[in-house]
This record gives C-alpha cells, sequence and structure tokens, in this order.
C-alpha cells in the first residue's frame, strides 16, 4: 500500500484521505461474514488511505472515491440523502 493514490470528494469539495500504514484492529465477524468466513472476535489489520466525513445536513449528497495502488484501482460513487432527525 506504499504506492496507494487516491481521491475523495464530498459534495465537490475535495476531502484529503489520511494514510494508515497497517493499524490493529479487533473485527467482529457476524455469523456468515462474507470477509473471512468466521464468526466472533478477531484482529485485523487495516491500511492504506482513509477518510472521515463530517456529518452531514439533511438532503442529499454525492461522494466519489476513486483510488489505486499497484494493480489494484477502485471507483465508487455514492448517492446519500440524510433525513432529518
Amino acid at each position: 500500500m506504499r504506492d496507494a493514490q487516491g481521491t475523495v470528494v464530498l459534495d465537490g469539495e475535495s476531502v484529503e484521505p489520511e494514510v494508515r500504514e497497517g493499524d490493529d484492529m479487533v473485527v467482529e465477524g457476524a455469523p456468515g461474514n462474507a470477509v473471512t468466513g468466521e464468526e466472533g472476535v478477531f484482529t485485523a489489520t487495516g491500511c492504506g488511505l482513509w477518510v472521515r466525513v463530517p456529518p452531514l445536513d439533511p438532503g442529499a449528497h454525492s461522494l466519489v472515491i476513486r483510488g489505486r495502488s499497484g494493480d489494484f484501482s477502485i471507483g465508487v460513487d455514492y448517492a446519500l440523502t440524510v433525513a432529518a432527525s
């Protein structure tokens, strides 16, 4: 993930990603867990580019994510609707 590059745009504004080199995290896998196939609590490692999205006002929002590292690439476009509380 050292060569990871990416961009995030929230409602037309760029959001700067944070580089995470390899943080341990505790994960609780539900029965039928599609990621590891295991249920229960285990430790995993999270790395790459991460973005913290601020709380959004009620209404429609767009979130566009693009990234790549080596031969891996991702492109996701979200249309979000936040309901009034």
